[in-house]
């Protein structure tokens, strides 16, 4: 396919962004393949966001534009590291119309301020190759906002967002996710799929047509050199945010009433974690798990997960260590109104704990319910974890001072 010779081409399955006025009815454009950008002749092309608009076209852009998103975003073939960026403007209102894939050697960056809306029922998704890779660059005023664009937005409108990372994995070779069957993992644990701050995720986690439903974002196999801070899931169906496998740290994560986990770890994710914020969960505040069909990598690393506040109810427990579970520990977490504390689910977890894989060290079990169980652990070690009075994300069940002005859903 020709492309143009210094800019990421959006093409294929059916890419559109429309110029229209709030009050217009949409009028689609298709993408014309190879032609040069002119901001005057009615055609998307170029690196124009719209038709005529954006790009080195910027002052033709009118207020309350929408830019219509979907289809796939293509790098260019080239030297190994060369990444091609498009960059949306916060100015626009964008729509995501169905799937949008970013490709190996793309890169997708959303600035401050931007606002996109997915159409409820339309299997819309973001999903970020092996390779690609998504910049957001929100600020602690001024999010970065992905929601439903739906009168009534309700959780499972969209489907979220998925990263693909070429980093290790608990198999020790590259998957396919178990969402969109797309590869991930790999044997770079060094590599970047970019970097997201100050990103709120609302209404996603629609369910997809193998039963699943999407976390409302995803990590597969996302190397070390990936940012990943503050945070928001908000009304997701299914559950807020999931590790899977490699070694990207994350701090200042957020998940608000999600339908399913507030947080899953899962296949040896070997990243650190620092300030989660749990509330409204359905089922763990925390899930730990791993394809028990999966041999662990040996020696399986260590993890510090540290400063941690889950709000009950979260049924399933504030920690639920199941399905093999992995090697971590966990320091500082406050909890509060949960009726069980740390859930040791399966013979093959209960094992694990006499060997150490999972540590508690300082947990505080606040106003708890009148059934409260610490733990349905019964097993002969006694040091799982240790009670103390915490402060879990800085201001114990509390707002923390890091989530003002940028997150939504608290009392």
């Amino acid at each position: 396919m020709p492309l143009h010779p210094s800019k990421a081409i959006f093409a294929i399955l059916s890419l559109f962004l429309l110029l229209a006025c709030s009050d217009d009815e949409p009028n689609f454009k298709e993408v014309i393949e190879g032609r040069e950008g002119d901001c005057f002749d009615g055609i998307l092309n170029g690196d124009e966001v719209i038709v005529d608009c954006g790009g080195e076209c910027p002052g033709f852009c009118p207020p309350n534009s929408i830019g219509i998103l979907g289809g796939e975003l293509f790098g260019e073939a080239g030297e190994a590291e060369q990444v091609l960026g498009f960059q949306l403007d916060p100015a626009i209102e964008y729509r995501l119309i169905g799937p949008l894939l970013v490709r190996d050697k793309a890169r997708l960056s959303i600035p401050a301020g931007t606002v996109i809306k997915a159409d409820p029922g339309a299997g819309a998704y973001i999903a970020i190759a092996q390779g690609g890779s998504l910049l957001v660059s929100g600020q602690p005023d001024n999010p970065v906002v992905f929601t439903s664009g739906a009168e009534n937005p309700a959780p499972g409108d969209w489907g979220g967002i998925i990263i693909c990372g070429q980093a290790p994995i608990a198999s020790g070779a590259v998957g396919r996710t178990d969402i969109i069957d797309i590869f991930y993992g790999g044997t770079e644990p060094e590599r970047s799929s970019g970097g997201i701050n100050y990103l709120r995720i609302e209404y996603a986690g629609a369910a997809t047509e193998n039963g699943k439903n999407f976390d409302a974002i995803s990590f597969y196999g996302v190397g070390a050199f990936t940012n990943i801070t503050n945070l928001q899931t908000f009304e997701s169906l299914g559950n807020g945010i999931r590790f899977i496998g490699g070694n990207a740290d994350a701090k200042q994560l957020i998940s608000t009433n999600s339908g399913d986990n507030g947080i899953v770890i899962q296949d040896d994710w070997s990243g650190n974690g620092d300030s989660w914020y749990l509330s409204g969960i359905s089922k763990a505040g925390i899930k730990i798990t791993t394809d028990e069909n999966i041999e662990p990598p040996q020696p399986i690393i260590t993890d510090t997960i540290a400063n941690i506040s889950i709000a009950g109810p979260s049924p399933a427990g504030a920690l639920h260590f199941t399905n093999g579970g992995g090697k971590y520990r966990f320091n500082n977490i406050f909890t509060s109104n949960l009726s069980l504390g740390i859930n040791i689910d399966g013979l093959i977890e209960v094992d694990q704990i006499p060997m150490g894989n999972l540590k508690i060290d300082s947990i505080e079990f606040d106003s708890p319910a009148i059934d409260f169980t610490p733990t349905n652990y019964t097993g002969p070690s006694s040091d799982i974890y240790t009670e103390n009075n915490t402060l879990g994300t800085g201001n114990g069940i509390m707002t923390p001072n890091w989530a003002n002005g940028w997150t939504i859903g608290f009392q």
